[in-house]
């Protein structure tokens, strides 16, 4: 409307009735002027935003490029980059021109993958360097760490920290944004990628296809992970606490919060083995004691306070069915193998021995004691009542 009122100066003199009131003198229509006008301002207008967008591309381009040149040498400027393009997916996941708006949503997808491609290079880039400072002294052996080994692995781990820190803080955005980088409760990057190292050498030595991958073996992975605990619980207490405090993270004992991200690769590896297990079902039994000698030792020794592996191992239906009816068929063999023998009713001491009044066991029933005292002991580490009964 403002359009036409550009009418009342160019119309010229109102006393020629030959014009019409909406016409220009040479006979085009007002309206004609205004939709070409409206139709040049449209353009505009889109020239405009298009210009914005792609001003926009540039500078996520930018925090790119920073991040991608900073990854090796610059801890800091990946951190920034990483802020950066967290802070530009935040203003554009919350533009209400998005809906409908094609050019919007592509902006916003690329910022995302942006923000994406960031977190796995600096953390992968991280997690290998920590990794590394690990071997560099001397883990999975002693650990005799040289100082700037020590230095090295401090400022990887401080990165992933920070990343971790990050990430947790921007979670709203990223979640509204539809950006799965960590899930809510996931543990310290840094602390997570430790207890990895354990997994990927569990993996290759005891799930595999090489012979040190036994089911009824559960004493050779179990000393090894205790070994790699052992080993790494020094560096722990002494350096890593101390790592750990200084960042922003939520506080916590790294030595229980790292015993704790073991129980899945322990749990992993029984998993693994499920179906040895229940073919198998008296191996059980050996895994279970095991099992409970392992977890005894991290209470007694490491003070750890978290859940239980064998609890949820013999929480399985099918496990501890297996077990059960393998020791029901053992003791039925073992009675009946022992009742076979020709000497089963047999006094096991001479009358001359015994007074009177004394009771005159039998081979057989000296043998039944031992084999219910056997079982006994073997049921003696379930932790549930009502399946001891």
């Amino acid at each position: 409307m403002h359009l036409i009122d550009v009418h009342s100066k160019v119309v010229g003199s109102t006393a020629d009735e030959s014009v019409s009131a909406w016409e220009f003198r040479d006979g085009t229509a007002v309206m004609e002027l205004v939709s070409k006008l409206a139709a040049e301002l449209q353009t505009y207008r889109r020239l405009r935003q298009a210009k914005e967008y792609i001003d926009e591309f540039i500078e996520i381009e930018k925090v790119a490029e920073q991040a991608a040149q900073s990854m090796e040498k610059s801890p800091q400027g990946v951190l920034s980059a990483y802020s950066a393009s967290i802070a530009l997916l935040s203003k554009h996941s919350s533009d209400s021109e998005i809906t409908g708006n094609i050019s919007a949503q592509n902006l916003l997808e690329y910022i995302k993958h942006t923000v994406s491609n960031i977190w796995t290079n600096a953390e992968t880039t991280a997690a290998n360097a920590q990794s590394e400072c690990l071997r560099k002294m001397g883990w999975p052996g002693k650990i005799d760490p040289p100082v700037s080994v020590l230095g090295e692995f401090g400022a990887n781990f401080s990165m992933l920290a920070s990343l971790d820190h990050i990430t947790r803080d921007a979670s709203k955005v990223l979640r509204q944004s539809g950006v799965q980088l960590q899930s809510e409760d996931a543990p310290p990057l840094p602390l997570k990628h430790m207890a990895r190292a354990v997994d990927i050498r569990m993996r290759y030595h005891f799930e595999s296809a090489r012979g040190t991958s036994r089911a009824d073996r559960p004493e050779w992975w179990l000393s090894q992970v205790m070994n790699m605990v052992r080993s790494l619980v020094p560096l722990l207490e002494l350096h890593v606490q101390s790592l750990y405090d200084r960042s922003a993270l939520p506080p916590l004992d790294v030595r229980n919060e790292f015993i704790r991200l073991i129980q899945p690769i322990i749990q992993h590896k029984l998993a693994h083995d499920r179906s040895d297990y229940i073919s198998n079902g008296l191996v059980i039994a050996h895994v279970s004691r095991e099992l409970s000698e392992f977890e005894h030792t991290l209470q007694d020794v490491y003070f750890f306070d978290g859940p239980s592996v064998l609890d949820a191992f013999l929480a399985d239906s099918d496990i501890f069915s297996a077990w059960v009816n393998a020791e029901r068929k053992s003791a039925i063999d073992s009675y009946m193998e022992t009742i076979a023998d020709p000497g089963a009713f047999k006094q096991l001491y001479e009358d001359e021995v015994l007074d009177r009044d004394d009771p005159k066991p039998t081979r057989i029933a000296q043998n039944v004691v031992m084999l219910i005292s056997d079982i006994a002991e073997r049921y003696a580490v379930v932790p549930s009542c009502m399946q001891q009964l």
